[in-house]
């Protein structure tokens, strides 16, 4: 990128120094590539299988892609990668009143999943909230119905069902994305 000196001249003789025409056309291609090549790298990128992206275009939301590699708009959308395969779970425990005006000691596990990405992220504030406090609902509802029998021994099942259909009908009215996959009564007792 050296220029080529202008005039005649010895050692001080000759004007120069700076660069030529050819070497800023140098400079201004490689600069170029390299604004390229960072706009290309920003706009791609790849979603994998169990995952869904969420595209927000000016920071509002924009359309969910599929597994496999996407384009962008470079500095203007962004991607937030939700995972819709991993099933979280958590216990619950809880003392409540049954038809028969027994105590029964509940404890169940409840399994879930994100079915719905955009949903998840924009429709609730705090999803994993809503659905503790759901499954909670629905499951004083399903006991405050059910004979102390029937949830000691013979319907626990049938419950854990009702528990399940109850809890995501409330997910659903309040758009928080999830699916739950399982109930399962863990214990179901007289308190000590």
């Amino acid at each position: 990128f050296g220029g080529k000196r202008r005039g005649g001249g010895g050692e001080n003789g000759g004007t120069g120094g700076g660069p030529s025409g050819a070497s800023k056309k140098g400079i201004a291609i490689i600069a170029g590539i390299v604004v390229m090549a960072v706009l290309v790298i920003e706009a791609f990128y790849i979603i994998q299988p169990a995952e869904r992206g969420v595209i927000k275009r000016f920071g509002a939301y924009h359309s969910i892609t599929a597994p496999g590699p996407h384009l962008k708009l470079p500095f203007i959308d962004t991607v937030d990668v939700v995972n819709v395969d991993q099933v979280n779970k958590f216990q619950h425990r809880a003392q409540m009143l049954t038809k028969d005006e027994n105590l029964a000691d509940v404890t169940l596990e409840v399994q879930f999943r994100i079915q719905d990405p955009a949903d998840f992220l924009f429709q609730d504030a705090d999803p994993a909230g809503t659905i503790k406090k759901s499954m909670e609902s629905s499951l004083r509802e399903v006991i405050g119905k059910s004979r102390l029998d029937d949830i000691i021994t013979e319907n626990r099942s049938a419950i854990a069902f009702a528990v399940q259909q109850g809890t995501q009908q409330l997910l659903e009215l309040y758009r928080t994305g999830l699916v739950v996959t399982n109930v399962n009564i863990q214990r179901a007792d007289v308190p000590e």
